[in-house]
């Protein structure tokens, strides 16, 4: 997997599409869908059709064989724009939060979460995330520079991504800027899921969260005894979602 972004024409022609699984059946049409992304006018609204025509990779918020290269596709995509526009435009908001919810569904909570119903080492028997979570230190440089958008929630969508990408060990010098950032978040962000990922996050890296918890915060954290999902066998064929 590759540790910076290629050419979002190189991910798409170079990915062997037909051999991939989505949640229904193979991804052969996920290049007709994903080329409006490429075109240099893309609207808003052809962004919103890409995005939705996309959910066959992140059905019932797991993920596939072919979410991985649309993931790489999607921040190439991203970072393209990035390089073009001093602030996010609607486009990059759209961009950053399907990035964002991708990467919170594939975040080591959710891999921890899963791993209490395994014996076996989980991500082995589950390479569609494996793959996905190889792609982060990628993945993070397209979401990066919106991390100080004037715009707070393009700012707080950017930071959603981050922070799940900079679990990987390789993005460890990144991550007191991005706990700055999830305190402050914490102090004015009422959205449960952003809540308890900032919360996770913290805890995992060794931060006392003890100030910042609200009695009402979702507790989805693998870090806290107790079960993360009310259902789900833990099987990554039949998620809990």
């Amino acid at each position: 997997m590759p540790d910076v972004l290629p050419d979002p024409w190189v991910v798409l022609r170079g990915t062997d599409w037909p051999s991939l699984r989505t949640a229904y059946g193979t991804a052969e049409d996920l290049p007709r869908v994903l080329a409006p992304l490429l075109n240099p006018d893309l609207s808003v609204e052809e962004t919103g059709k890409v995005l939705n025509a996309l959910e066959p990779v992140q059905h019932q918020n797991t993920i596939y064989e072919a979410t991985a290269p649309v993931a790489l596709c999607v921040a190439a995509v991203l970072a393209r724009r990035a390089e073009h526009h001093r602030a996010a435009d609607r486009v990059c908001a759209l961009l950053l939060g399907w990035l964002a919810g991708i990467a919170y569904d594939s975040d080591d909570a959710c891999v921890a979460a899963h791993q209490r119903h395994f014996e076996e080492d989980f991500l082995e028997g589950y390479p569609p995330m494996a793959a996905v979570r190889a792609l982060r230190p990628a993945l993070f440089q397209a979401v990066a520079p919106f991390l100080d958008d004037c715009d707070s929630a393009t700012a707080d969508s950017a930071l959603s991504a981050a922070l799940a990408f900079a679990e990987d060990p390789g993005l460890a010098g990144q991550r007191d800027g991005l706990a700055e950032r999830a305190r402050r978040l914490l102090l004015t962000c009422d959205t449960r899921w952003r809540r308890g990922q900032a919360l996770d996050v913290l805890t995992a890296w060794g931060h006392d969260t003890t100030a910042l918890a609200r009695p009402g915060d979702d507790d989805r954290s693998p870090y806290v005894t107790g079960p993360s999902w009310p259902d789900g066998d833990g099987d990554p064929d039949n998620p809990p979602f």
